[in-house]
């Protein structure tokens, strides 16, 4: 859900995308940590609301956004995406390897996947044999902002396999 390949993102990067994804860029440092501005005031940085999510679901979120060992891991997912991640998908693009199972994705139609991307089933198309796919009307915290659409197509498409 809402992301496409690391090399294919930084081979679209514009303006507009560095406008968008700056943090991209901020968090994947590894010299100097962004750790320690986030957990000087986490809510200024993550900017979720309950009006979105929910109140149960905002209040678990702000619960970890106010760990800073959940900060951490959170740092350490976009250093990986820059660096491990990024070679992984390198090298299996190399190799010549593709997803081969059946693959769902999906991504919020109020975030800016498509004014980013334009199609972004196109892109996946390139590294999986078997790609399905839509947006789904929320923004980026799809799971807690619409929870029963995220579940109800996992579990479409879940059944629809052999």
């Amino acid at each position: 859900m809402e992301g496409i390949p690391i090399g294919e993102a930084l081979a679209r990067c514009d303006a507009a995308f560095a406008a968008s994804w700056y943090h991209w860029f901020f968090l994947g440092q590894t010299g100097k940590p962004a750790e320690p501005f986030i957990n000087a005031d986490p809510d200024a940085w993550y900017t979720a609301s309950a009006e979105h999510m929910g109140q149960e679901a905002f209040e678990d979120y702000r619960r970890a956004i106010h760990d800073p060992a959940t900060v951490h891991a959170m740092v350490e997912d976009y250093r990986a995406g820059l660096g491990i991640d990024r070679a992984h998908d390198d090298a299996d693009r190399a190799a010549g390897r593709r997803i081969t199972c059946p693959a769902l994705f999906l991504w919020a139609a109020q975030d800016d996947m498509e004014d980013l991307y334009g199609d972004p089933l196109a892109i996946w198309r390139d590294w999986a044999d078997d790609i399905h796919g839509h947006s789904i009307g929320c923004g980026h915290h799809m799971a807690e902002e619409a929870p029963a659409e995220v579940a109800s197509d996992l579990a479409k498409f879940f059944a629809a396999l052999p």
